[in-house]
C-alpha cells in the first residue's frame, strides 16, 4: 500500500514556551478568585511564609505581587496588610496577556548588573565635554523642582532611564548604545516601572541617595577614572537589586483568620527558583 504524501497543517502547531514562575503564581490566584476560593477581604499571609507555602523564590513572589497589585486583585492597606480586593480577573484594567509581554525586573537587574559597569567604564576613556553636558543637563533636569507625585511617576523614571542611555552614547560606540538602548525600553514597561514604584520608590531617602549614586559615576566618567566608573555603576546597581528583594510588598503584619483559608487554597509551585 503506498501512502499519499501530506504535511500537517502549520496553522494547528504552537510553540513551546515555557512559562516564567510569577505568572504561573498570578494564575493560581486568579483561577481561585473565579472558583471563589477566595473572597473579598481575605489577607495575603507573610512574604516569606507565602513564598515557603508556594515553593518559589521571594523574587517570583514579588513579581506576582506587583502583577496581582496593576490588576488590582490584591492591595495593601498601610497598618493592617495585604488583602484580596475581590475583583474578578475579567473586571481590571490589566489583562494578564498584556502583562504577560514583559520581562521580569530581576531578570532585567541581573543583565544590568553584568553589562552596565563596563558600559561606564568605557565611558570613562571616550567621553566628550559634550557627552558630559548632556548626562550633567539630564541629572540637573531631575533635581530640580517638580512635585512628589510627578518625581515618583514619571521625573525619576524617565530621567534613570535617559541618564544611563546617555552614558551609553558617550562611549561612541554604536553596539554598547544598542544594547543600552534594550534596558531603556525594557525600564518602560509597565512591570519594572510599578515594581520601582513599591519598592525603590516607595524607600524613604532613596531619592536623595539614587541621586548621589548618579553623581558618583558621573564624577568618575569626568575624572576619566574607568576603574571607578565601573564600581560606582555596579554599587548602583546592586543597591537597587536589594531594594528590590527587600522592601515590604506584603507588610510584616500579623494575620488574621482569614490567612489561614487562603493558606489551605495555595499549591507549591516547583518549577524553577529564582
Amino acid at each position: 500500500m503506498v501512502m499519499e504524501s501530506s504535511f500537517i497543517p502549520q496553522e494547528l502547531l504552537s510553540p513551546i514556551r515555557q512559562q516564567k514562575v510569577y505568572l504561573q503564581i498570578v494564575k493560581q490566584f486568579i483561577e481561585l478568585i473565579e472558583k471563589g476560593e477566595f473572597s473579598a477581604g481575605m489577607q495575603l499571609p507573610p512574604e516569606r511564609e507565602l513564598a515557603r507555602r508556594l515553593g518559589v523564590s521571594r523574587a517570583s513572589l514579588r513579581e506576582a505581587l506587583t502583577v496581582l497589585q496593576m490588576m488590582g486583585l490584591v492591595e495593601t492597606v498601610a497598618g493592617q496588610g495585604t488583602f484580596l480586593t475581590g475583583k474578578s480577573a475579567a473586571s481590571v484594567k490589566y489583562s494578564l496577556d498584556s502583562i504577560s509581554v514583559g520581562e521580569s525586573p530581576f531578570v532585567i537587574i541581573q543583565a544590568r548588573k553584568t553589562v552596565e559597569p563596563s558600559i561606564a567604564s568605557f565611558a570613562a576613556l571616550h567621553r566628550s565635554e559634550a557627552s558630559l553636558k548632556k548626562i550633567t543637563e539630564i541629572l540637573d533636569w531631575v533635581e530640580s523642582d517638580h512635585s512628589k507625585d510627578r518625581i515618583l511617576g514619571n521625573i525619576f523614571s524617565e530621567g534613570d532611564r535617559q541618564f544611563h542611555l546617555e552614558i551609553a552614547k558617550a562611549t561612541e560606540n554604536p553596539i554598547l548604545i544598542s544594547i543600552q538602548e534594550i534596558f531603556h525600553s525594557l525600564m518602560g514597561q509597565d512591570l519594572w516601572l510599578t515594581m520601582m514604584r513599591h519598592t525603590s520608590f516607595a524607600t524613604i531617602g532613596r531619592w536623595e541617595e539614587a541621586y548621589q549614586e548618579h553623581h558618583m559615576i558621573l564624577e568618575a566618567i569626568r575624572q576619566r577614572d574607568a576603574r571607578a566608573a565601573a564600581h560606582c555603576a555596579r554599587a548602583h546597581l546592586q543597591r537597587v537589586e536589594k531594594i528590590m528583594i527587600e522592601a515590604d510588598l506584603i507588610p510584616n503584619i500579623p494575620p488574621n483568620k482569614d490567612t489561614e483559608g487562603i493558606d489551605n487554597h495555595l499549591s507549591s509551585e516547583r518549577r524553577g527558583h529564582r
